[in-house]
């Protein structure tokens, strides 16, 4: 499983990193998705993402 970041969607408003417990910036994941070890899908960022832009 990996969250993915719609880049179309996302407003770069960082509130899916001021939540996530393991600091991943996924307003600057150049790979749209975010896999290994950092990451541990917790999934607080999909549930705080204003426009939806966080998915799995």
């Amino acid at each position: 499983l990996r969250v993915k970041n719609d880049r179309e969607k996302c407003v770069g408003c960082g509130k899916c990193r001021k939540v996530c417990p393991m600091d991943v910036n996924m307003t600057d994941n150049s790979r749209r998705r975010l896999n290994g070890t950092e990451c541990i899908l917790c999934l607080r960022c999909v549930e705080e993402c204003p426009p939806k832009a966080l998915h799995l």
